[in-house]
């Protein structure tokens, strides 16, 4: 039977903190389909995932969180709805999975809605409001998802990737704002120069992805 809604949750060495977002995931009222992708991590991200009712998968090495992604699509299937979620959220409330469901539900033509960090840290909601494009909080509608290419390739550029193969598409693509909601981020996680040099990484994905997604098309 086609679940009404699948959560996506891809996670790398996020065990301190995935429990916090799963709390919250677990009680939502839909009674989601909820799927964990553990990206090849180290530090029992999986195991402290099994520890709640949702499904996990894990990858036998780090592909990246396009990658994760996709094998959440495969594993689910289809749904009516989706929603993907960062691991590493701060605040996550059921009103924010609401926030970005309902411009899907209210207008069926709405394809995808990128939800904007407001009311959390100054940082992260500045890189929000300017680079909304890299947002990982996303809602989704199931013919937008099912007219998705691969993404395996996209690693940290997948949302720029969903992001661009919408507008060029044509689709109806909403940004609610998120209120009070924010992440860590890599610094606080890693440490400066480890955190500094993943972030390097990631805008070197971002960058890929943003010039070259139409070769992925």
């Amino acid at each position: 039977m086609k679940p009404e809604l699948a959560v996506l949750i891809p996670a790398l060495n996020e065990a301190p903190r995935i429990g916090s977002v799963l709390e919250v995931v677990c009680n939502y009222p839909l009674a989601p389909r909820i799927l964990v992708i553990d990206d090849g991590s180290t530090d029992g991200t999986a195991e402290v995932a099994r520890r709640y009712p949702v499904e996990t998968i894990s990858l036998p090495y780090n592909r990246g969180k396009g990658a994760a992604l996709q094998e959440g699509i495969k594993h689910i299937g289809s749904s009516s709805y989706w929603i993907f979620l960062d691991a590493d959220l701060i605040n996550l409330q059921k009103n924010h999975m609401d926030t970005l469901l309902l411009p899907l539900k209210e207008n069926p033509q709405t394809a995808m809605t990128v939800g904007v960090f407001r009311g959390g840290r100054s940082n992260t909601d500045l890189a929000h409001r300017y680079f909304g494009i890299l947002n990982g909080q996303r809602g989704l509608a199931d013919f937008f998802v099912s007219r998705l290419p691969d993404l395996s390739w996209s690693r940290f550029g997948v949302e720029i990737f969903l992001s661009k193969y919408a507008a060029e598409q044509g689709y109806t693509v909403e940004h609610p704002y998120l209120e009070n909601l924010t992440h860590y981020t890599k610094e606080s996680k890693l440490g400066f120069l480890r955190g500094f040099a993943y972030r390097l990484q990631m805008y070197r994905e971002c960058l890929y992805s943003l010039f070259f997604w139409k070769k992925h098309v």
